[in-house]
């Protein structure tokens, strides 16, 4: 065990999801992939009436988990909530986990292998955890914690979602993968990588703390005394974008077929299929928000070149709005706030400020979620007795009924 001045941090390792969503995200399909995993337990807890709460940490592309230390810190000194622990994992492809799964890794990463790792992990340590569960991601990590509140919608009580990547096509500029496959991978000491990554421009609106700890963890000491990245550009390149270099098949049974084996999330010859890279996860990923149940709070930096106007218009009016969906902004389901002075990397940018929102936000989600336990411990569904083992009249009356009878319309008083 670990500490830092306001936590008590325990490394932990968990088992990846078996089978892996593209056939070269693994050398072997029977390799056994690990993730690598911090869990920080407040050192002291702020007197609060809500719960303490679960926090499930995803970060973003290439950036290690512990960057985001900072705003644990900070959000942890709030008064408005308790945190009972926080739990952050490396991507089984990037810092940590890449160390422990080297061997084993392909070159075809899935964002949503990460969203499946993560619901694993908290089975794993379940007996850990205590609800409420709150995911907060940035970048990818949006992505990935949207897709598994979609396949598990009652796991996430809410969602803090900093600067996501969630749209249906590319953003603008350059390809996403140019930078990392075109970077430096190598120092001479780590003195010399530390001071040449300092000097980016890419970086220098990063918090000093958060960037203390990107040069700590982004490097990996080599036998030698040199250092490399803790993530390879190679597997940071193939995590930003799928790529397929193959002609596009005719349009032909045959055809179709192929192009269903090389872009199975895709419509065969459909625009987005006919792309030398894309990022397939995005489409189902996209098409979930309406359907999304966790209520949800959106930040976004203002100079982010990911998330212009038109981008955030459409993730937040989508958002809850469908069949099993939070009932979106008209009904308290949605939020968002525009983080001023910062970009994309808002989440290393400004944290204290970033901390302080989700603190005032999160205090009225934990009381909302108090207030739905209640109700359910105090509520008779009228459906079973001897505690929940045996059927009761009123069930025997509801099933002996038509199928289309309509429940009566209730009491215009009626609330939690």
């Amino acid at each position: 065990m670990m500490s830092s001045s306001a936590f008590d941090i325990t490394e932990h390792t968990s088992p990846c999801s078996y089978i892996r969503q593209y056939p070269h995200g693994v050398k072997r399909e029977d390799a056994v992939l690990r993730l690598a995993i911090k869990e920080y337990r407040p050192r002291h807890t702020p007197q609060t009436s809500n719960e303490p709460v679960t926090i499930i940490a995803a970060h973003g592309n290439g950036f290690p988990k512990e960057c985001f230390e900072p705003l644990w810190t900070d959000l942890n000194a709030s008064q408005n909530i308790a945190i009972h622990s926080i739990w952050a994992a490396d991507m089984a492809n990037q810092g940590s986990s890449y160390t422990l799964n080297a061997a084993e890794l392909g070159d075809d990463p899935s964002w949503i292998d990460h969203a499946l790792d993560l619901f694993l992990m908290i089975n794993t340590f379940r007996a850990r955890m205590k609800g409420p569960i709150i995911g907060v991601g940035h970048s990818m990590g949006c992505a990935q914690l949207v897709y598994l509140a979609s396949i598990h919608p009652r796991l996430f009580h809410s969602l803090i979602l900093i600067d996501p990547v969630m749209q249906m096509s590319h953003p603008p500029g350059p390809n996403a993968a140019l930078f990392s496959s075109t970077r430096r991978e190598t120092w001479e000491s780590r003195a010399k990588a530390e001071s040449q990554i300092k000097r980016n421009g890419f970086f220098a609106s990063m918090d000093p703390r958060c960037l203390d700890l990107f040069v700590k963890y982004a490097l990996r000491d080599l036998p030698d005394g040199s250092v490399t990245l803790s993530t390879p550009k190679a597997q940071e390149a193939w995590t930003y974008v799928r790529s397929n270099m193959f002609d596009i098949s005719p349009d032909t049974a045959d055809g179709r077929r192929r192009e269903r084996i090389l872009n199975p999330e895709l419509v065969p010859l459909s625009e987005p299929s006919r792309l030398t890279s894309v990022r397939p996860e995005m489409l189902p990923i996209c098409e979930a928000l309406p359907h999304l149940r966790p209520r949800t709070f959106y930040l976004y930096g203002e100079y982010s070149h990911i998330n212009f106007e038109d981008v955030r218009e459409v993730q937040v009016a989508s958002t809850g709005t469908g069949r099993g969906g939070n009932g979106g902004v008209e009904e308290g389901g949605v939020a968002q706030q525009e983080l001023e002075d910062c970009g994309h990397l808002c989440v290393l940018e400004k944290p204290t400020a970033i901390a302080s929102s989700v603190a005032e936000w999160l205090g009225k989600e934990v009381a909302r979620w108090d207030e739905d336990k209640k109700f359910w411990e105090k509520t008779d569904t009228g459906k079973s007795t001897d505690n929940m083992t045996q059927l009761t009249e009123k069930w025997v009356e509801l099933v002996k009924a038509d199928t289309d009878t309509e429940r009566p319309s209730g009491s215009a008083k009626s609330k939690l």
